[in-house]
């Protein structure tokens, strides 16, 4: 008596090639009269074997075995008398025909799921205001919102520019919080004028108007502050456990975990850096190096702190780790930190660039192979 062997079983030992004459014989008799739609369900059900710890590239690498095994029995030279058998009884037909479904439906699935790309960050961040929560990046140009006494719109350019309009004491004093994840950066223009731009993984909280005796915000991450001039308030940012204390200035701040402690590089005009160690004067091409039990003041070239703002990288004898981190950010990758050897860098790069071409500068630059794996920049042997 013939076995009675269920269609999904006959299917996986066909592609664990254990079928024998009479198994085989059973399941291209099934393909013959099964529809399109039987077909479909049997080969996803071979893609779903493992449904909830399934990845969706090995889903794709079971669909391209479904195709190899098929087109193995299909192409495959006649030296056996299994495969003469199946070539006499014109089942090559019918299996040409499910190679077609499944053919199709690896293009299909491949379509569907393309493999990620790593691509480099844009104008991406998140705005919470007035209770709610707003995606920046794909808002349209214009007035985004306007009510209780706030306005915020967006510019040509990407960036959004934030206003109290006759806001009670109330809604004034709230905090907003502008954050952008890795792979995003954002420009915003707040309600006195001063323009903040925030670099990959930051934050900017701010109050919806600036009353009272001093305009206060609050970065995590890293961000560049040109502060509107205004002598009789001054714009205070809040850093990390530090200040810095501005009258009208362009300067970088930066607090990321590779900065260990907090950097402040001034551009022009004057800023009083202070923390529980002291307090500093900083004068332009000046920067303040903010640590435990430490404040150091060095001279620098300052444009090179604030290149990210014009769209480039430029690592002036900066240690790799840094910028491996720097880079790690700005594309939305890993990297693997103790593998990198100690070496510092001198490059120039676009923040632009497509991150194969960064690796390949970096690799010239250093002497050593880097390469991207997956989601991870990796050191090669």
């Amino acid at each position: 008596m013939e076995k009675n062997t269920s269609k999904p079983e006959l299917f996986e030992q066909f592609l664990a090639e254990k079928s024998n004459a009479a198994e085989l014989n059973q399941l291209f008799d099934y393909f013959g009269h099964a529809d399109q739609q039987e077909l479909e369900d049997l080969i996803g059900t071979e893609l779903e074997k493992d449904a909830g710890a399934a990845h969706v590239n090995e889903q794709e690498h079971r669909l391209e075995t479904i195709h190899s095994k098929l087109a193995k029995q299909l192409f495959i030279k006649p030296e056996g008398k299994l495969i003469k058998m199946i070539r006499s009884t014109g089942i090559i037909k019918i299996a040409a025909t499910i190679l077609v479904v499944v053919s199709i439906g690896l293009i299909i699935y491949k379509f569907l799921n393309p493999p990620q790309q790593i691509v480099p960050g844009s104008a991406i961040a998140t705005l919470h205001f007035d209770g709610k929560k707003a995606t920046l990046g794909i808002a349209k140009n214009g007035v985004i919102y306007q009510q209780h006494g706030i306005q915020i719109s967006k510019k040509a350019d990407g960036s959004i520019v934030y206003m109290a309009l006759n806001a009670d004491s109330a809604t004034a004093s709230r905090l907003n919080t502008l954050e952008t994840p890795n792979g995003g950066a954002y420009k915003i223009t707040l309600g006195d004028g001063s323009i903040v731009m925030l670099n990959a993984g930051s934050k900017l909280i701010f109050p919806t108007d600036f009353r009272g005796s001093e305009r206060k915000v609050f970065v995590q991450g890293e961000a560049f502050f040109n502060v509107a001039k205004n002598p009789n308030k001054p714009f205070i940012v809040a850093v990390g456990g530090s200040e810095i204390k501005v009258l009208g200035t362009q300067f970088n701040v930066s607090s990321y975990p590779e900065t260990e402690g907090i950097e402040a590089t001034l551009l022009e005009g004057s800023i009083q850096f202070s923390n529980s160690s002291g307090q500093v004067i900083l004068k332009p091409n000046q920067q303040v190096l903010a640590g435990y039990s430490k404040l150091d003041v060095r001279n620098v070239s300052a444009e090179d702190f604030n290149a990210w703002t014009r769209g480039e990288f430029l690592f002036n004898d900066v240690p790799l780790a840094v910028v491996m981190q720097k880079l790690a950010r700005w594309y939305n990758v890993e990297v693997d930190l103790a593998t990198l050897p100690t070496k510092n860098l001198y490059i120039k790069i676009s923040r632009k660039a497509d991150i194969d071409e960064v690796l390949e500068n970096i690799s010239k630059a250093t002497g050593n192979k880097f390469d991207l794996n997956a989601n991870k920049i990796v050191l090669e042997e």
